[in-house]
């Protein structure tokens, strides 16, 4: 089969993968990526309103909020310790059951 079938079949079948690949991205990708857009813009947009509101609270609200996020951040690290010492005891004590409670009790908090 010599001539045009042997050139025009393979043709048809790439600017088909085109056409499909086209579509895909058309119909799927590019709207997830504008939705995405706007949702981080949002976002964006709400954190530095946020921030510009805090800039007109009064400084105690502003120290309140400061020793609150201090403290979060201590009470998150010192916990985090606790948690690995948790899981080291749970994994050393295998599937002894008393053992995993006597380690729950120990570094519940």
């Amino acid at each position: 089969m010599i001539g045009a079938g042997t050139i025009i079949s393979p043709i048809i079948k790439v600017v088909t993968t085109v056409a499909i690949l086209a579509a895909i991205y058309f119909f799927f990708v590019k709207p997830t990526l504008d939705t995405t857009e706007k949702i981080s813009s949002g976002i964006s947009n709400n954190i530095n309103e946020s921030l510009d509101s805090f800039d007109n609270f009064s400084p105690d609200v502003k120290k309140d909020v400061n020793k609150a996020v201090k403290e979060a951040q201590k009470a998150t690290s010192s916990s985090s310790g606790d948690i690995d010492k948790l899981f080291d005891c749970i994994n050393n004590a295998g599937t002894n059951v008393d053992k995993i409670n006597a380690c729950n009790a120990k570094f519940s908090p």
